[in-house]
Parts: C-alpha cells; structure tokens; sequence
C-alpha cells in the first residue's frame, strides 16, 4: 500500500510517496498552478504510482485558504450578530492590528473582510453565564434571510454575544439560515471558537466563513479527481496545530488550514531532533513564495491561539511560526532613491523567475544563486525546468545601474544577502525577543532554498550547527506522512485557582476528553490509538492575556496548579508574584488518534565521489569550489567547505568556514571551523 503525502505551495507541489511493504520511497515537483491545484497533484501522482487503487492514505498540505485570505479573493461573506454589534468587526480593539505600524504616519486602517452593508443586526441577548436576557426575535431572522439572498452571499458567519456559554441561539439561527438559503455556508461562532472574547471569536468565525465555500469546492475536486483514477483513498488535511484531519471535517472547519503547508515541515523536525537528541533548534522553511521559522524549545514547538492573518486576529490552536516574504521566487527591485528591495513580491509559479525560461522578467533570489553559480544549469529545479541564465545577467546589470553597486555579480549577491537578512530578522523575533538565544540553537534548513542560505544564516544569528535532513525540499511533505490525527476542544471557565474549583475544572476536562474521544471514534479511528492530552489557560488576576499550562486530569490540586503556573511564568519572564491571585480562562483537550508511520531506511553511500569542480561566488570568487551529488557522500567522513551539494529538489550551499557530515541516518549536519 502506498502513503502519499503532498504539500502545495505557492509556486511548487511537492509529493512524497511511501511503500508500507519495501519502505520505498519516490518524490516528485510540479509548479502549483494557481486556481487549479489539484492538477499538480495528479499528475504527480500519475507519474509516482501505477495503480491508484494501492494508495491507502493522501495528507494534503494547502495554502488555498491562506491564499485566498491575504489576496482578499475570499467568497461574498455576510455577519448576522447581536443587535448593537454590527461593527464590532471594525471598531475591533481600538488598537492598530497590523504589526509594526504603531509609529507609521501613513497608516491606514485595513478595509475589513466584510463590508457594513453585508453585516445584519438581530434582536437576542445572552448573559456571560449563558442565561438568556433576551430571546432570539426569529421573525426579524427570517427577514435577515431574505435580505441575504437579495445580496447573493454565499457564506454567512453568526456570533450572537456570549454564545460560547449557550449555543441555543445561534443554533436555532443555522436551522433558519440553512432553511431559506440552501446551499449557503454556515458558520457559527460556538462551533469555531466556544471561548470568550468576542472580537476574536468574530474574526475568526468570519475567517472560516470566508474561505468555506473555496475550500469546499476544492476538497470536492480533489476527491473527484481520485475517484476518477479509482483510488478509494483517505484523504487528510493538514491542520495548523500540528495534527491532521479527515476531509469532511475541514470542510466544516476550514480555518484550520491556514497554516496548514508549513506545520508538516515542523513536525518533521520535532521527530527529527529527537533523532538527534537536540534540545532547541530553529526550523527554516525557504520555498519559491515566502520562508517560514519556528522555534524548537526543549524539543517541543508552541501551540498558540493568538495570531493575526491579514491584519485579523486567528484564534485558533496553531504552531508558533513567523512568515516573512522571502522564497527563491521573491523579487528584487531598486527604489527611486537606490534602495535594493527583495519582496514580499514574488514571481510564483507563472511566470516564475528568469531563468526558468516561462517568461518572466523579473530578477528573483533564484535568478541571483544561479548567475553566482551556486545552483548549476545541469541539474533541473524543481526536478522539471532546465534553469537558462543567458537572460540573468542583463537583468542584473539593469537592477545595478539604478543602484549604487558596480556589476551584476556583486547585484546578485546583494540580493541574496538581503533574503538573508529578511530571514534572520524573522527568526530573531520568535527567539531573540521572546528571550531565547539562538546560539543555543541548531538551524534546521528545509525547503527547496532552505539548505541553499543556511550556512549564510547561521553566520548571522552566531548558530554554529545546521541540519539538513533528508528530503529537504520535500521535508514539509514527509511530516505530512507522520502526522497524527488531531482535534482541539475549549470551554471557558472563568474562575481562580482554589480547592472548590477543583471539582468544576475536572468536570470540564471530563466534558472535553469524552467529546474528543467521540469525535475520533465517529471518524474510525480505534479507541487503542486514542490519547487525550490536557490544558489550563491561567493568568493572573487582572491582566489581558493567559499561558497555557500542560495538566494532569488525574492529579489536580490548587497549590499544585499555582506551583505550576508561578514556575512556568518565572521561566518565561524572569520573575513571578507568588501572593496574586490566579484566574483560571480556559480548560483545553487535545484529541490524538495515532496513525502508521513510514520509517526511513538507513542511508547508502555510492561510490562516484564527486560531479565537478566549478567557479562559485560566496564573499569572493573560489575556483575549483567541488560539486557533489548527496547521495556519493561517504558515511560519516567530514569533508571541508567550500562546496555545493545537489540532490533531487534542493542545493546545499556549504561556505568555506564550515565543515560538513553525512550521518548513516542520511542527515548531513553542518559545523563551523573552530
């Protein structure tokens, strides 16, 4: 049988297909073709497997939703909410959500996803402890529906205030919705987020409602399309917490994809660093759209509910990750006044960069490797596009004579060291200004441009390690294929920490695992591979915003908890205030049902010892700079920089201060020259 694992991204899809009988394992690119995914992935699949019918399993990485979201080409939204919150959505928190703005005299608010006159006001409230204060006025409803077909909307969010404490009233709201606009998505704020805030619980229920229809269709397609191979496959998607769920539940759910790509790149490396026995590492994912980094601490990523996507808060459980615009495929352009910018810009998949030869025209971080001949015109990248570079050069030479820097060599290294630069001003907001350094960290880099800067990144943040694992530019898709499945259940208690609120808290992590648990065994999964893992979100009394604490349901106890949470604020910021009273918010369970994992066979070494030598510019031209295929790397032998490393999807580009090893795991691990 076979496990496919397939991660689409801006400008490729990648596709990691596993035999669980020989533990073969086959790959393959194929440039994402915008508004058509699924095409990518079918033809990938035609070439990597003969019969369809073996295909056991596909987990699918997406970027539809995210896409979608950030161009602002979501489907036509209407909000139905309490009467007197209608513009909840633009008077938000009176505060500027966009980062980095607060000091920006040209600012302009964002326009919000929903326009005023998409937004309807109904008659009902409800109190903070559930009882209702005014009952839902059902008449005023139904002409609120016909109001919504008059302005042909096609999904429809409903956040009645305070329905994380009672769901009666926007339960009876979807029955009438759904009755006179058939075919209409529906999504109700106490099916999204049932926690209290009410302004992230708004934006989120309008996410999911925004992108509902599109990734509707697509998932539809896309089954449609395996169905059409006759493959009776199980198709997953990946979820931005880390886990995986089954199709239907995402289309239900499908703001849990919007980081849904990026999270099987983490995953592998948490099973990756646990190899190892590394403790704290840094991911970098660089792909041909943007790069995304994360921060391994103590061999565990962060989980948080507080994001922002398009200038809107997220509250959803989802890896801590930082994206900035930075791929091989980013733009670089000179400002009026000289400045060289690279991004977020980018040249996708269509045309992509120069030298892929598909018309584009426009100098990329990849155009600029390739003229430094750290990539070759030998190898295809992407496993397709035979790379031309007749057109690089004057392109450069142009972006030069606009700009203070003399040829388009020194252009092109410009270029990739301000992609760099971006990079390492991303990674230093998840460590350096969370407290973290990064020195102490290993830098393991991904991605098809991921290993290509990595050793010019660790330079920067003072890393002395980098890994490259096995697979890189496949990497995302290989932690697809570990994934677990995995369900996220909240409820809102609002209490302190004291003996009498024991009974009340283990109630609810009762509630919580016996709804996770059901949800699983709905889906098939067999109660042996099911585990349930619990939370407490706690502050102190008085501030805005809580820290998760990992709990046993078994052994609760209120000076245990306040231990707890008083050891883990000090650890996070430096000092504790062990005589305030703690508030607890919210009681979380995670829901896992294991699924089979591939293994990977150890690594065998061929005997061709090197491709070529060749000229490459790193600081300075180096002749004679070795080029050698990964798989002719002897087995633990160190081999010294400068060299580049090809294989299948991705380059290694090893700078001359930095020594290199193949392990018998086929990771290739990378250590500064002391």
């Amino acid at each position: 049988m076979k496990l496919v694992g397939v991660d689409t991204g801006g400008t490729f899809t990648d596709v990691l297909v596993y035999d669980t009988d020989t533990g073969a394992i086959d790959s393959s690119k194929w440039l994402t073709t915008a508004g058509d995914e699924s095409t990518g992935i079918i033809r990938s699949l035609d070439t990597l497997i003969r019969d369809h019918g073996l295909t056991e399993r596909l987990i699918h990485g997406t970027t539809i939703g995210t896409n979608a979201i950030l161009e602002r080409k979501v489907a036509r939204t209407s909000i139905v909410t309490t009467k007197g919150f209608r513009d909840l959505l633009e008077i938000g928190r009176t505060r500027r959500m966009v980062p980095d703005s607060m000091f920006d005299l040209r600012f302009q608010k964002p326009v919000p996803l929903v326009e005023r006159k998409l937004r309807f006001e109904v008659t009902e409230r409800l109190l903070a402890s559930g009882l209702v204060h005014l009952p839902l006025d059902e008449g005023e409803l139904v002409e609120i529906c016909e109001k919504l077909r008059a302005v042909d909307t096609e999904s429809v969010a409903v956040c009645f205030l305070h329905s994380y404490a009672n769901a009666e009233h926007e339960e009876t709201a979807r029955e009438c919705l759904e009755k006179y606009l058939p075919g209409v998505f529906i999504s109700n704020s106490s099916d999204v987020v049932p926690e209290y805030r009410e302004f992230e619980r708004l934006t989120t229920t309008v996410l999911n409602a925004s992108i509902g229809p599109i990734l509707d269709r697509y998932i539809a397609d896309l089954q449609a399309a395996l169905l059409a191979k006759n493959a009776s496959t199980k198709l997953f998607i990946m979820t931005s917490n880390g886990g995986m769920n089954t199709a239907h539940a995402t289309r239900q759910m499908p703001v849990h994809t919007v980081l849904s790509g990026p999270a099987g790149g983490v995953v592998a490396s948490l099973d990756l660093v646990n190899e190892l026995e590394i403790d704290h590492a840094i991911t970098c994912d660089m792909g041909g759209t943007s790069t995304d980094v994360c921060l391994i601490k103590d061999r565990r990523s962060e989980v948080t509910t507080d994001n922002l996507i398009a200038d809107l808060p997220l509250k959803k459980p989802q890896i801590d990750m930082k994206t900035v615009g930075a791929g091989g495929g980013s733009i670089a352009s000179v400002s009026p006044d000289g400045e060289i910018l690279v991004g977020p810009q980018s040249a996708g998949s269509d045309p992509g960069p120069i030298c892929y030869g598909g018309g584009g025209t426009s100098v990329t971080v990849t155009d600029a490797n390739l003229f430094l001949n750290r990539l070759t015109l030998r190898t295809p990248l992407g496993g397709q596009i035979t790379p031309q570079v007749e057109k690089v050069g004057p392109a450069l030479n142009e972006l030069a004579s606009r700009s203070s820097v003399n040829d388009a060599t020194h252009m092109a290294a410009g270029i990739v060291r301000i992609a760099v630069a971006k990079m390492v001003a991303s990674i230093r907001e998840i460590s350096v200004f969370r407290g973290h350094d990064p020195q102490q960290c290993a830098l393991i880099a991904f991605g098809g441009a991921g290993p290509m800067h990595a050793t010019a990144i660790a330079d920067e943040l003072g890393i002395t390690q980098v890994i490259i694992p096995r697979y890189p530019g496949h990497f995302s898709a290989w932690g697809l294929l570990t994934s677990d499945v995995r369900r996220d259940f909240v409820e809102t208690l609002m209490t302190t920490v004291s003996e009498a609120a024991i009974p009340k808290i283990a109630d609810s992590f009762s509630r919580l695992g016996t709804a996770a648990k059901r949800s699983l065994l709905l889906d098939g999964f067999d109660e042996a591979t099911i585990t349930c893992h619990a939370t407490l979100d706690l502050r102190y009394k008085g501030q805005a915003f809580e820290l998760s604490i990992d709990i046993d349901p078994e052994q609760l106890s209120a000076d245990h908890l306040a231990k707890q949470f008083h050891d883990f604020y000090a650890s996070r910021y430096g000092h504790a205030n062990p005589d305030q009273v703690i508030e607890i918010v919210n009681a979380r369970m995670v829901g896992l049902a294991s699924t089979q994992k591939p293994q990977l066979p150890d690594a065998i070494s061929l005997d061709k010892a090197q491709l070529e030598y060749r000229s490459v510019f790193f600081d300075e031209q180096i002749n004679d700079v070795p080029v050698i295929h990964r798989s002719h790397l002897n087995i633990d032998e160190e081999l010294s920089g400068p060299a580049i490393i090809e294989e299948h999807g991705s380059t290694t580009v090893v700078f001359p201060h930095w020594n290199l090893r193949r392990t018998q795991r086929d990771v290739i691990i990378l250590n500064l020259k002391k």
